[in-house]
C-alpha cells in the first residue's frame, strides 16, 4: 500500500516535468534559433512551399507534439517556421504558376546547415504557422488571443480573419481561420505598413505604398529582358498546347517539335531518395516551362516521360491564342463568366483571388492575373 501512495505522489511530478519539456510557442520572441526549437528525431521538411508563403525558407513539423501555445496542447497540428531567406526574394518562383513545393527532409546538424547555407538563409526563425484542424480548437485559440490583446481587427480580405499589431512585442498575428492557420511574424525587419500572403490577402496596417513593398519583396528578381522573337503558342479547349496533349504526349515526341526552341533541360531530384520526381524543360528567358513525369527507368528513358504540365506566366513574351474564349489581357470577371460555375475549383475564394481555378479532367489549369486584374499567365498540371 505504501508503494501505491508514493506512485501515486510522484504522479503530478513526472506530468509536470513532460509539460515542462514542451516548448510554449506563444512565449517565443521569434528570433530563436533553429537548432532550439526542433528535434532531429522528429519527422519535418524544409524548403519552399509557395502555397504558404513564397518568399521565405519553411520548416514544417508534422506533428506538434513537443509543442503548446499558451496551454493548448498541438499534438496533431501541424507548426511551421520561417526562416529568411535573401535567395527568395524573387519572383521566380511564383512566374512558374500555381503552387511550388520544394522542400525535402533532413537528420542533423550539418545537413540544416548546408541547406541554409545553399538558400542564404539565416539560422534563426522570425515567424510561425500553427494549424488549426477543428472549429473547437479554433475557438480555443481565439480565446487565446483575445485574452491577451483584445478583439482584434477584421480582416477585409476574409470572411471571418482577424488581425492584432502588437507592437510592445514586435509582433504582426493573424488569425486566418477560414484557411486553418493561425500566423505570427517578428515584424522587426518587416514592412510598418504592408503585409501580404495568399491566406490572408493585402493588409493595410496605414499608408501602405503597395508598389513599394512589392518591389521590396521582390528585390532580387532579375531586371526583364527586351523582347525579341515570341514563340507561337495556341491553347485548344481541352487545355493542350501546340497539339502537344496533356498526359499523352512524350518527351521525346516534344523535343521533336517545333516549339522545342531554347528550352533547357532540367530534373528534379528528390533529396531524401535521389530518384528523379520530373523532368522539366525551361525556356526562362520567355517564362514558359514545360513539366513531364518520370516514367519507368528513373526518367532515363524520354520514351517513357509523359508531359504533365506546362506553364506560360507573362504572355507579353509569347504569341498566344486560346479555342475556348480566354484572350491575353482580358478582364478577371469577363473570364469568370466563360466557366461554369460547377467548374471553378475555388469560385468561394473569387472575390479575394487573384487568379481562376478551372477543372480540367483529373487535373485543372490556374489562370493568373495581374496587379490590375487583367490576364497574364497560366499553369496547367
Amino acid at each position: 500500500m505504501k508503494k501505491l501512495i508514493l506512485l501515486f505522489a510522484l504522479l503530478p511530478i513526472l506530468v509536470s516535468c513532460k509539460d515542462r519539456d514542451k516548448i510554449d510557442l506563444s512565449q517565443l520572441r521569434l528570433n530563436e534559433s533553429i537548432e532550439s526549437l526542433i528535434d532531429f528525431g522528429e519527422p519535418k521538411t524544409i524548403g519552399v512551399e509557395t502555397v504558404e508563403y513564397p518568399f521565405c525558407l519553411m520548416i514544417e513539423v508534422n506533428d506538434g507534439t513537443n509543442y503548446t501555445f499558451d496551454g493548448l496542447d498541438l499534438t496533431g497540428q501541424k507548426v511551421f517556421f520561417q526562416i529568411d531567406s535573401e535567395l527568395l526574394k524573387t519572383d521566380s518562383l511564383t512566374k512558374q504558376g500555381g503552387g511550388h513545393i520544394d522542400v525535402r527532409s533532413f537528420k542533423d546538424k550539418n545537413e540544416l546547415a548546408e541547406i541554409l547555407k545553399n538558400y542564404q538563409a539565416a539560422n534563426t526563425i522570425y515567424g510561425m504557422r500553427i494549424e488549426m484542424k477543428t472549429e473547437d480548437f479554433k475557438k480555443q485559440i481565439l480565446a487565446k488571443l483575445e485574452s491577451r490583446y483584445g478583439k482584434g481587427t477584421k480582416n477585409p480580405n476574409t470572411d471571418n480573419g482577424l488581425y492584432w499589431n502588437v507592437a510592445k512585442e514586435q509582433k504582426y498575428i493573424f488569425f486566418a481561420p477560414d484557411y486553418d492557420r493561425l500566423i505570427v511574424l517578428n515584424s522587426t525587419d518587416l514592412s510598418k505598413t504592408c503585409y501580404w500572403d495568399i491566406m490572408n490577402g493585402t493588409i493595410d496596417f496605414g499608408g501602405c505604398d503597395q508598389e513599394a513593398y512589392t518591389k521590396e519583396l521582390l528585390k532580387n528578381t532579375s531586371p526583364e529582358k527586351e523582347v525579341t522573337e515570341k514563340p507561337v503558342v495556341k491553347i485548344d479547349k481541352d487545355w493542350n498546347l501546340n497539339q502537344l496533349v496533356v498526359g499523352k504526349t512524350t518527351e521525346q515526341e516534344f523535343v521533336s517539335a517545333a516549339t522545342n526552341k531554347n528550352f533547357e533541360r532540367t530534373v528534379v531530384i528528390d533529396g531524401s531518395t535521389a530518384s528523379t520526381t520530373e523532368v522539366s524543360y525551361d525556356n526562362k528567358d520567355k517564362n514558359f516551362f514545360l513539366y513531364f513525369s518520370a516514367g519507368q527507368g528513373n526518367g532515363e528513358n524520354p520514351k517513357n516521360n509523359l508531359l504533365s504540365g506546362y506553364s506560360l506566366q507573362d504572355f507579353k513574351q509569347v504569341d498566344i491564342s486560346f479555342d475556348n474564349g480566354l484572350r491575353p489581357g482580358i478582364s478577371f470577371k469577363e473570364a469568370i463568366k466563360l466557366f461554369n460555375k460547377n467548374d471553378i475549383i475555388n469560385f468561394n475564394d473569387l472575390k479575394f483571388s487573384n487568379y481562376i481555378e478551372v477543372k480540367r479532367g483529373n487535373g485543372k489549369a490556374t489562370l493568373n492575373f495581374d496587379e490590375d486584374y487583367l490576364f497574364s499567365g497560366i499553369y496547367i498540371k
